[in-house]
């Protein structure tokens, strides 16, 4: 027994497995949650808008003071909203309105046809 003198007491070793397996976790975790974020707003922002979405942005968006974009944006836009019960009406107006197109200089638009305009665009709402 004499040539066993040697041998040492128990010596605690450092164990860290449980806080690498914990950070582990939590960092994959942190990745998936990310990850799931960025595919939610990524659909959102893909949506797109129909014809019929931005031809009611543009007749939303009138400009009456100028006279000849306030025509041409009604009429190429009201085109979408064109249904049985306001087609004669928008053909009426239309024709009424065809004399501020083709000219160079014209007057400003008149406030009946003005809130004719106004009438028909709030109605297709």
């Amino acid at each position: 027994m004499e040539e066993l003198k040697d041998i040492k007491g128990i010596i605690e070793v450092p164990d860290y497995s449980l806080w690498i397996l914990i950070s582990i976790i939590v960092t994959i975790l942190f990745f998936i949650a990310i990850t799931i974020y960025f595919f939610k707003n990524r659909r959102k922002k893909r949506k797109k808008l129909t014809l019929k979405q931005i031809a009611m942005k543009n007749l939303k968006e009138i400009n009456f003071n100028d006279t000849k974009d306030t025509v041409y944006t009604f009429c190429e836009n009201f085109q979408y909203f064109i249904d049985e019960k306001n087609k004669e009406s928008f053909e009426e107006l239309q024709k009424e309105l065809e004399m501020y197109k083709y000219k160079k200089e014209i007057e400003k638009i008149s406030k009946e046809l003005e809130d004719r305009i106004k009438s028909m665009i709030k109605e297709i709402k």
